[in-house]
This record gives C-alpha cells, sequence and structure tokens, in this order.
C-alpha cells in the first residue's frame, strides 16, 4: 500500500494513502458539496422547500427557522414532508422541544462531573474549523448517566448556537473514544438520549462521527446500535482502529486540537477544562476511573474484552465475531 505521512509529537508517521484519501472524503461530505443546500438546490428541492416553508409559518407563526435550518430538516428525511415521521412531523416535534428547553443553559458548576471524572470534552476543531466533541468513554459511570447526557446535550445546544447562520459550516463533530470496554456501563437511557437529539432535535448538525478504538465485543452493540440511526447518519459514522489509531487521527484533526492521550500537543483535558471556567473541583470530587465506556452502556462489555483487540476501520463483523461478541455479553437481556 502507498503510505503518506502525518506528524505525531515531533515524529513523522505513517499512514496508509487508502486511509487519507477515506478520511478527505468523510471530511468533505460534511462541507454542503452537494445539492440539498442553499445555493445548490434543484428546481424540485425549491419547490419542496417553499412548499414547507407555507406549512411551518402556518402552523408556528413568527417562528426563527431559516431557509438553511428548514433545508436540514428535509435533507434528514430525503426531502418528504408529509407522513409519520417525515419532515414535518419531524419539525413540529423540534418546535415542542425548543419549547420546553430553558431559557438558559445550565449552570456549568452543576455539571462538572462529567468533566472531573474525564469524560466531556468540548474543545478543538477539525481540519475543516468545525467545532469537536471528545467523549472519552472509559470514564463513564452509569449513576452519572442524567448529568452527563444533559451536559452533552447542552454542549450540542452550545455549538449550534456559536455556528455562524451565514457561514459555511453547518455542522460540528464528533470523537467517541472506546478505549476500555466494560460490563459495568450499562446505561440505555444516555445512549437514547444522545441519539435522540442529534438525529431528531439537531438533524444534518454531526458533520460525522468516529468511533475510536471499539473493542471486538463492540460488534454485537453496533449491530443493534445502527438500526437506531437513520441511513444519513450511519453514513457519517466511521470506525477508526488499529495500533496506529493516533497517526490515522490526525487524519482528521492538526496536532495542537488534540489531548495527548489522542497523540496530540494539545494540554486542555476534561479536567483542564472545567477548572478554568469553574475553578478547583470540590472536596470528594469524583476522580478519574479507567474501565468504563460509551457505547458499552447498551449491554456491557465481557471481562474478557482485549484491550489490544480493536475493530478496525470500517469493519462491517462477521456472523462468527456477532456470535462471539453475544457470548462474551452472557446473553444477557437489556432491562
Amino acid at each position: 500500500k502507498r503510505m503518506v505521512s502525518v506528524c505525531v509529537g515531533d515524529s513523522k508517521r505513517m499512514v496508509s494513502a487508502e486511509f487519507e484519501a477515506k478520511a478527505k472524503k468523510l471530511l468533505d461530505r460534511a462541507n454542503a458539496d452537494d445539492h440539498g443546500y442553499i445555493g445548490k438546490l434543484t428546481d424540485e428541492e425549491k419547490d419542496k422547500l417553499s412548499q414547507f416553508r407555507g406549512m411551518v409559518d402556518a402552523h408556528q407563526a413568527g417562528n426563527k427557522y431559516t431557509d438553511r435550518d428548514l433545508c436540514r430538516f428535509l435533507r434528514a428525511r430525503d426531502w418528504v414532508i408529509d407522513g409519520k415521521d417525515k419532515a414535518f412531523e419531524m419539525i413540529k416535534r423540534n418546535m415542542e422541544y425548543l419549547a420546553s428547553q430553558p431559557e438558559e443553559d445550565p449552570p456549568l458548576e452543576s455539571l462538572r462531573s462529567a468533566y472531573d471524572n474525564g469524560e466531556c470534552l468540548p474543545w478543538g476543531r477539525d481540519k475543516r474549523g468545525r467545532q469537536a466533541y471528545f467523549h472519552f468513554s472509559r470514564n463513564h459511570d452509569p449513576a452519572n448517566g442524567d448529568i452527563v447526557g444533559l451536559n452533552v446535550v447542552t454542549i450540542m445546544d452550545k455549538f449550534v448556537r456559536e455556528l455562524d447562520p451565514e457561514g459555511e459550516v453547518e455542522t460540528f463533530t464528533v470523537v467517541f473514544d472506546l478505549t476500555g470496554f466494560s460490563r459495568s456501563n450499562r446505561d440505555m437511557k444516555f445512549n437514547k438520549t444522545i441519539i435522540d437529539t442529534l438525529q431528531n432535535h439537531h438533524p444534518e448538525r454531526m458533520g460525522f462521527c468516529i468511533l475510536l478504538n471499539a473493542p471486538t465485543i463492540f460488534t454485537i452493540v453496533w449491530s443493534i446500535v445502527k438500526h437506531w440511526l437513520a441511513p444519513r447518519t450511519r453514513e457519517k459514522i466511521m470506525f477508526v482502529g488499529g495500533k496506529d489509531y493516533k497517526e490515522k487521527i490526525r487524519c482528521f484533526f492538526d496536532a495542537d486540537q488534540l489531548a495527548p492521550v489522542l497523540g496530540g500537543t494539545s494540554k486542555v483535558t476534561p479536567q483542564t477544562y472545567i477548572t478554568e471556567r469553574c475553578g478547583p473541583p470540590p472536596p470528594g470530587a469524583a476522580q478519574k476511573k479507567e474501565k468504563h465506556s460509551w457505547f458499552g452502556g447498551l449491554f456491557g462489555g465481557g471481562k474478557g474484552a482485549s484491550a489490544d483487540a480493536h475493530l478496525e476501520d470500517d469493519h462491517e463483523p462477521s456472523a462468527e465475531e456477532l456470535a462471539a461478541a453475544a457470548n462474551e455479553f452472557g446473553h444477557e437481556d437489556d432491562k
């Protein structure tokens, strides 16, 4: 395979040209480079946007949805306006969601446990200028799931507010570091909250998502989770694994936008992020844990999950791998 160099720390290392091309395609596909966007609408899409605008304005006079917003809802439902769970029904639910939200975000101090435990980091930008959210899955504690869930939703809301309504960038980037997959992370409510918020209330806002270092046991989780996701959302998700994962993630981010644990030169961590904004943690604050994971909260990981056995890039599990993963999960039913 032809190799290309990327800088990791003070040295240059290699990734395959094939991976670099896949990474560039994922980066660029979220840049509004095809039809369905303002300025690039087909005649049929212009007609549907006009129809949709009339329906939305009739339903809620004085609404603040821009034409770009309406296009996001239309793209999310393949430009089908009427029908169950189609664009019009979707945007009506979004109106209810927005009306139910408090006028101000919850105080960051009230959410700090999501940072003190090393889990959440809304910081940095990818190589196309999108804001990034990093979730260090091994530190997820289901007992703190409600606070972490509220924090992640608050971050998404904040990212959307900070986007330039007329700018080229309409999306943000998400990275879930799945290193360390543990049975102790059963948290269906948390997972569903994040997926529902991304898909139904911020449609077309996720530029892309990296699932980093997912253990092989994650195959059974992914075989279920992927069916919760719309096809357009699944297309934006990429597994990145292998011993060279730090080199690979540099295809998406410059070194100064990555924490050291991901091979970057930034000094920002979840703990420094919250301390800079809210001061040092109070006595007895949660300490960083090492064996928890995010998607693992769906079913929990088996004790036999190997730290060195990870899904390779965009790997689709075989029937044998799914059976082995199910066996390691212990065939438990989720409550």
